[in-house]
């Protein structure tokens, strides 16, 4: 088991922690059912969180074991190095005037000089679903995951988003606790697979 792998395996463990928790924290004590239907609703804030935080961390962890291999700008992929120059330019923020393309352009042409250091701060847009998840994946040439898993996430976004503005129309039950449960743990396996095999395939590198 190589480094990466280990702490990767480490976050799961965590992941799976947290779920458990999540799911079953409610039924461990002796409590009126006003408060279990509370600590339901709040479950599901939390499984979504266990997922979004998982999602960032391992991203995070994948691009630091990548900084410690001191790659050069000549050696990395133009996925990789397209990667880096949207974390300097920001593209989805609209800047034409002159002085903010001569900063890009100094800060670029600084940036190119050195070894590689990728940015680990990773953006979910507080939406961890499907879409974003695959667009950072393919940002990275790391394996976009199944879409059986787009239907389940939706829903517990649904569900994390009605909890969260406050509306309780949505009726929470524990099937759908351990639905999500097991949807967060299955896609979060395929995660790891997708980004191992990235990493062992060295797709950050040209002609990977």
């Amino acid at each position: 088991m190589n480094n990466l792998e280990g702490m990767l395996d480490n976050s799961f463990s965590q992941l799976q922690e947290k779920i458990y928790q999540a799911k079953t924290i409610h039924m461990r004590y002796s409590m009126i059912e006003k408060h279990k239907l509370f600590l339901t609703r709040q479950a599901v804030l939390s499984i979504y969180a266990a997922w979004e935080g998982f999602l960032k961390e391992c991203l995070l962890l994948y691009l630091q074991e990548l900084n410690t291999l001191e790659l050069e700008y000549n050696d990395i992929s133009d996925t990789y190095l397209a990667f880096q120059t949207d974390n300097v330019c920001t593209f989805k923020n609209s800047k034409t005037n002159y002085a903010t393309i001569k900063k890009l352009s100094k800060n670029l042409f600084n940036m190119y000089k050195q070894k590689v250091v990728f940015n680990t701060k990773i953006n979910t847009e507080s939406n961890a679903n499907l879409k974003i998840t695959n667009t950072l994946l393919s940002k990275l040439s790391l394996s976009v995951l199944e879409s059986k898993y787009e239907k389940d996430l939706n829903r517990l976004l649904l569900f994390r988003n009605s909890v969260a503005h406050g509306d309780d129309s949505i009726r929470i039950e524990q099937k759908d606790l351990d639905k999500f449960s097991a949807t967060v743990q299955n896609i979060a396996s395929d995660l790891i697979t997708s980004i191992l095999d990235g990493y062992d395939n060295q797709v950050y590198v040209k002609n990977a």
